[in-house]
Order: structure tokens, then sequence, then C-alpha cells
């Protein structure tokens, strides 16, 4: 047990050590345990990759604390040397860490990587290259940097009045609206893992997190049965604390919302999403997701019960595929749990999740 306290607090103190460099979490393809190292301040420390490491792409995850245009990394490594740097390192800056998307160009000057134009996002992956070096590597420190540019040309309060709270909603979306180029538009319905912001105007990011099971996104949380699991407990309120505390890490993670509960009733095991949902019945998906949710939102956050109604009644168990009922199975069966959530449990931050398709 005290082996067990003693490995939580370390996590814990990892995690706000990177938390303090403007990281909320990192995760390593290799050595996870010391990846939060290249982020306490300590060059005596590190991520390392030993000799069998180097043979193979590695890489780290960082999730910013706050997404904004990264315009520099600095990365100070024992067996890089600065030329090594350009060829051995990609770099790919999202808001979609399932989909790094393309690789950002740099120029390698010391320990810097320097971005030709700033990117926009909120995670950054680093990749090193296999079969480059030839011994092993320690990552000391990383540092990543912000152009702070978009933020300092905000202009004030009173001349972007859709921020004035004392006017009606209505009007404040159109005052924006009509301030939004079509780019700003395009930018904000271009949903990733969460949904970037637009300093210049004032408009936050949101941060948002799969978390069906813990938060997941990053080393040192708290990571709890799957769902399957979850609903054997046949547990309201058991289910409810762990809702809760999944929301606790979510919220000291900085993130707002999360792509859960998944309310898909499961009938066909050879579904391979079985493991996602409360089970078969509808009621114990009905009453376990809603604990879910009132736990989840007892922290101030939001849940995006999911996924289509439906959607876990695929022919042949194959994924997004045709469905074969008929209404009156899908209104007895499949569409209570969301009926439920929104009448019983007063889901009001309830949004269909797309994330899927």
């Amino acid at each position: 047990m005290k082996a067990y306290i003693f490995l939580n607090l370390l996590f814990l103190s990892l995690a706000l050590q990177a938390q303090q460099k403007g990281v909320t979490s990192v995760s390593a393809s290799v050595n996870p345990g010391q990846a939060a190292l290249a982020f306490d301040d300590n060059p005596s420390t590190g991520w390392q990759l030993g000799i069998n490491d180097v043979k193979n792409e590695q890489s780290l995850m960082l999730a910013l604390e706050t997404p904004g245009d990264v315009k520099e990394l600095q990365i100070d490594a024992t067996g890089i040397s600065a030329k090594d740097m350009q060829r051995l390192i990609d770099v790919f800056i999202t808001y979609d860490p399932m989909n790094p998307g393309e690789t950002v160009a740099f120029t390698a000057k010391g320990n810097k990587l320097i971005f030709a134009k700033p990117k926009y996002g909120a995670h950054v992956k680093i990749v090193f290259k296999g079969a480059i070096l030839s011994a092993p590597v320690k990552i000391n420190e990383i540092a990543v940097v912000i152009d702070q540019t978009a933020e300092k040309q905000q202009a004030p309060d009173d001349a972007q009045p859709w921020r004035n709270a004392q006017l009606p909603v209505e009007e404040r979306i159109e005052l924006l609206l009509a301030a939004m180029t079509p780019a700003d538009k395009m930018e904000l319905i271009r949903e990733g893992w969460g949904i970037p912001g637009i300093p210049r105007l004032g408009i936050p990011f949101m941060n948002k997190v799969e978390a069906i099971h813990g938060f997941s996104y990053g080393s040192g949380a708290t990571i709890f049965p799957q769902s399957i699991g979850l609903g054997a407990t046949w547990n309201k309120q058991l289910v409810e604390a762990v809702a809760a505390a999944i929301g606790v890490e979510t919220v000291s993670a900085n993130t707002l919302q999360a792509w859960s509960p998944v309310l898909d009733v499961a009938q066909d095991a050879r579904w391979g999403r079985c493991e996602e949902t409360y089970g078969e019945d509808p009621v114990l998906v009905s009453e376990i997701g809603g604990a879910w949710i009132k736990g989840f939102q007892s922290q101030g956050l939001m849940t995006t019960p999911k996924h289509f109604g439906i959607h876990g009644a695929p022919l042949g168990g194959r994924d997004s595929h045709d469905i074969g009922l008929s209404e009156r199975e899908m209104h007895e069966i499949h569409l209570v749990p969301f009926r439920h959530a929104i009448k019983v449990y007063d889901c009001q931050s309830i949004m269909m999740s797309y994330n899927d398709y």
C-alpha cells in the first residue's frame, strides 16, 4: 500500500512539474515514467532512450495547458548534436492527438527548433526517427515557446461589444459573427479533440477528452475499469463517484468536456465496441449512464453522451454499418438511455457526438 501511495504521489508531482512549464500532460512511446522529467527544470534528470530504443522511432506527445501559436521548441539533450536535430526530429502540432497531420518545417539552431511560421495547436508530438543515432540519448529539458502576438493584438473589451455580458445572447452572437472572417468561422467548426480558440476575438479554446473510464490523455491519471465493468457493478453511487473522480482530474488537465458516457445498448457480442457500453439492457444503461453524467457534471464539466442513437446495433456487428431495426425496437430499447439522460438527469449540456464519423 505504501508503495502504491508513493507511486501516485510521484506521478502527481511529475504532472505538476510539467504543468508549470505550460504542459498539462506528456506521454511517451517508451519509458513513460520518465517523460515528465523533461519538464522538471533539472537538467540532471530526463527521458532516456537506450541503445535499443534509438534503433526504432520514438516519440513524446505533449498536451499544452493553453492552446496557442507554437513558434519554437527548445530541446536540451545529451547525445544529440545540433546537427543531429535537423535530421533526427519530426514535429507535429495539432488539435487532434489521434491525427497529428503533416510535419511542421523548422530550422535547428543550437538546441532550438524554430518554425518558419507559428502553428496553432493544443498538442505537440515530437518524433525521434529510428536508426539514425547509434548511442543512448537523454532528453534533459523541453520548453514550448508560444507566440503571444495574437493575444497582444486583442482589442480592449469596449471595442468588442460581443463580450458584454449585459447584452442579450442573440445580439452578442450576431455581433461576433459580423466580426469574424470566413477563416475564423471555419476554424471553429473544424472540431478535432476540442475546439480551437481565436485569441484576438476573445474566443476561448475548449479542450475535450474521451474519458469513458479515465482522463486517459497523458500519464498520471487514474484509469478505472472499462465501461462494461462499471455497468456490471449495478451500483449507481459507485459509478457517480468514479465519474466525479475523473472529472476532478479532467479539470486539473484544463479540459472542459468529455466524449462520454457511451449510451449505446450493446446486444451483439460481435460488435467491437461492447466494452465501451454499460451492457445489453436499456434500463441498466440508462441508470448507470445517468449516474456517470451526474458525477461528471458535479465538477462543472460538460458531457457528450454518445454515439448517435442506435449506433450500437449495426448489422453483422460491424462498426458504423447499416441497421435493420423496427421503429418499435428503436424507441423501446436503443433510444431509451438518451431520452432518460435528458428527462431524468437533466443533462443540459448533452450534444450527440460525431467524433467517430
